[in-house]
């Protein structure tokens, strides 16, 4: 548990429990308590309430974060948390079971709750800001860390034995405040840094959202009826190429039906004119868009107005006439776990279906048997997905090339027929913050478990221009995204580079080389010997 670095002149290493106060009862740690509480928090200074662990974050306190202590429990006054106390978690995930912070201002009346401990320093020794940073530092998470026990990262623990063995090095004192202060300098203008790049994020964010909103409300390249008059030339309206398709659509399942009757023996004239007549009693028109329920739909008030030469359709008019053109997974059948395996036909998943586009980075894969009995689910290129689970909403395009894969129960495929839309501008549609994200958010269902099915995918409203207008408009926004993503990955480095900065100076400083030692500052050893008469005494006592 000794560092590997060699310490600076006058500082010494020693386990955390040799250098912490004793608290009111004597011990050096408290660990709190975990009532069956309200669900609600405590929001009055006279009012008990038990803080949860999102009350401790990496350096900061937010007392907000507790819940009210029912009125027929009494109180624990011992575990109340005071300015000054160093918390740590100490149960929960591995990324929030060790995670340190010093309470700089509090609220009275909040206790800790059993999965937390609380310490203090003895201040005229050992600064309490200069512990936290350590404890913030790269090498107390890696030791803590390998303190933790527990059979899945989803529930560790951090016992008081293991933890009070933390190595901590001390520097002298009046080198500790030089140190916390050039710490706290470095990282507030690192902060400050950050803060202005996560700016420049959120309004590039902002700015793909204008793209694709002005790119599915006509407003992103000339519209096809502009460029029409301009040229003095026709053009077809959606609204009518989508008639025709439809039309053409309707003649190709009747004949196909009339064809199947006439390839059956004895076929006369009069049995296929009447297997016409129940072919097109049977064929089922896809349902248009119900504008005027868009228009009481929650969240969807206005229906933005299209330009000329646009119609509204719903994506079952807009997908392939081929069977099983909209599909889920198999919800009948549903893959486990437990069926995938490391070779094999691919499974597509909704970690592969990203913010418009395919990830290939899970991959589950099932037998040839198991996927030959799903081969109704394959995903082909072109396809658009949707994910309708857990997180719901993303969608992209299924890549060319791509290997036989099927979906999963929590995906929605989409082929679209590209006569009438092109994949990538039903892809753009489906991702732009508009009236079509409105239909699909105002319409999830389930409480436990919310989630989109068919039905509502089906009866999504798509505003429709012409496949020429679609291609101008795909390829311009393409154009400017790609923009954005190149400064958006700029952004992400350069905020994982400050991350990467700030462990390099709590580094540094625990290595003494982050401010100049002054060979008369009291040794470490001096005042590491006093706090040990100080702990002698207080036994006694």
């Amino acid at each position: 548990m000794t560092h590997t670095v060699r310490l600076p002149r006058g500082w010494s290493e020693v386990p955390i429990e040799d250098v912490l106060a004793s608290l009111e009862d004597g011990r050096p740690i408290h660990q709190g308590w975990s009532p069956q509480c309200e669900k609600e928090p405590s929001q009055s200074d006279d009012a008990w309430g038990v803080l949860k662990t999102t009350a401790i974050q990496a350096g900061e306190f937010h007392p907000e974060h507790n819940k009210l202590l029912p009125t027929k429990l009494e109180p624990r006054p011992l575990i109340e948390v005071h300015e000054g106390d160093l918390l740590l978690t100490c149960a929960g995930p591995r990324a929030r079971c060790g995670v340190p912070c010093l309470v700089r201002s509090t609220r009275p009346h909040l206790m800790l709750s059993g999965k937390m401990y609380r310490f203090r320093t003895p201040e005229e020794h050992l600064s309490a800001r200069y512990l936290e940073s350590f404890l913030r530092s790269r090498d107390a998470q890696v030791a803590i860390n390998r303190m933790k026990t527990g059979i899945s990262d989803s529930g560790l623990n951090l016992t008081q034995k293991r933890f009070k063995q933390l190595a901590v090095p001390i520097a002298p004192r009046l080198e500790q405040e030089r140190i916390v202060e050039a710490i706290e300098s470095y990282l507030t203008r690192l902060d400050d840094a950050v803060a202005s790049l996560e700016r420049v994020q959120r309004n590039l964010e902002r700015y793909r959202a204008s793209v694709l909103k002005a790119a599915v409300e006509g407003r992103l390249v000339p519209t096809e009826a502009q460029l029409a008059r301009q040229e003095g030339r026709d053009y077809e309206p959606a609204s009518e190429l989508l008639k025709r398709i439809l039309a053409e659509r309707k003649t190709r399942w009747i004949e196909d039906a009339v064809e199947k009757a006439r390839a059956k023996a004895n076929s006369s004239a009069g049995a296929l004119l009447e297997a016409r007549k129940q072919a097109e009693k049977k064929y089922k028109e896809p349902e248009p868009p119900d504008l005027s329920a868009l228009q009481t739909q929650a969240g969807t008030t206005d229906l933005p107005a299209l330009p000329e030469g646009w119609c509204w359709a719903s994506v079952e008019q807009l997908a392939s006439d081929q069977p099983r053109s909209i599909q889920s997974g198999p919800f009948g059948s549903s893959l486990l776990h437990s069926e995938f395996q490391e070779k094999g036909k691919l499974v597509i998943g909704i970690d592969n279906v990203q913010d418009g586009f395919f990830s290939p980075g899970a991959q589950h894969r099932i037998s040839e048997e198991k996927f030959e009995a799903l081969a109704r689910f394959s995903a082909r290129p072109g396809d658009v997905l949707v994910t309708v689970m857990a997180t719901i909403g993303r969608c992209c395009v299924v890549p060319d090339p791509i290997e036989p894969a099927i979906i999963t129960k929590h995906v929605y495929r989409i082929s679209p027929d590209n006569e009438a839309v092109l994949s990538r501008y039903l892809l753009t549609t489906l991702r732009a913050a508009s009236v079509v994200r409105e239909q699909m958010f105002g319409q999830v269902r389930g409480q436990t478990r919310p989630g989109l099915n068919g039905t509502i995918i089906k009866a999504l409203a798509i505003p429709l221009p012409s496949p020429s207008e679609q291609t101008r408009i795909i390829a311009e926004a393409e154009r400017l995204l790609s923009k954005q993503e190149v400064l958006i990955a700029s952004l992400e480095q350069a905020i994982s580079h400050a991350s990467r900065l700030r462990q390099s100076i709590l580094k540094w400083a625990f290595e003494g080389k982050l401010v100049e030692q002054v060979p008369s500052d009291e040794p470490a050893s001096v005042l590491l010997e006093r706090i040990r008469t100080q702990h002698i005494a207080g036994a006694r006592q």
